[in-house]
């Protein structure tokens, strides 16, 4: 009986696919897999092909090892590929964690800071305007908010049920409506950005315009005066 060990599975159906898959690789007479335990434990003939058995699995996107064989660290991710592009692939230096810098505070540039807080870094997050980006100041969340006031006021002038439910003409206040779409954006972003910003003590905010100082550094140039 032989062990494999498997990552990346998410469901119980996950683990079905794997064995349908282990069973038709040549000298596997059965293999039974769990989801729970991220394993599948195999009744194979000898001479029964490793390399076979974890193609198999790899194949269908999941990722396996043979549970008897010796561990290897290798770089999982982005924040290990940045050590070695800085000679540092020693994970626990003296030299402290990873200090990595992000432009911009869009929802990318947040999903990056607190990927890379969430793997042992420390960052710099570096926003010449206002937090958030384009998407909760000026693009999606401010734009669906005119839009869902446009279908209101459409429904008031025409529905479905005008004939139990009188129609009128709404009356539009369009400096009411942009207090109200403003105050809703200041909220998300708030608690969005803002909020888990101030919250994290691993992300350092500066308020500036950044640009290469050789291959490795920046320079700030802040908003308020002064250069970091």
């Amino acid at each position: 009986m032989s062990t494999l060990k498997i990552t990346g599975m998410t469901c119980d159906s996950c683990a079905v696919h794997v064995k349908d898959a282990l069973e038709k690789v040549p000298g596997v007479q059965s293999a039974d897999v769990s989801y729970a335990k991220g394993s599948a434990k195999l009744a194979i003939e000898v001479g029964t092909s490793p390399d076979a058995l974890t193609a198999a699995v790899a194949g269908l996107g999941y990722r396996a090892t043979l549970a008897d064989a010796p561990s290897v660290s290798t770089p999982g991710g982005l924040l290990d590929k940045m050590r070695d592009l800085l000679g540092r692939n020693d994970k626990t230096g003296s030299s402290g964690a990873l200090h990595i810098a992000v432009i911009g505070s869009g929802g990318a540039a947040m999903a990056a800071a607190l990927k890379a807080v969430e793997q042992g870094a420390r960052v710099t997050l570096i926003e010449r305007g206002t937090i958030g980006g384009t998407c909760v100041n000026v693009g999606c969340v401010p734009s669906k908010i005119m839009i869902r006031a446009a279908h209101i006021a459409h429904l008031r002038r025409e529905s479905p049920f005008d004939g139990g439910i009188a129609a009128t003409t709404p009356t539009i206040q369009r400096t009411a409506l942009l207090a109200q779409q403003q105050a809703r954006v200041d909220e998300l972003r708030h608690a969005k950005y803002e909020g888990i910003l101030e919250g994290n003590p691993a992300i350092t905010v500066l308020h500036g315009s950044a640009r290469f100082k050789d291959n490795r550094n920046l320079i700030v140039q802040l908003n308020d005066g002064g250069e970091r």
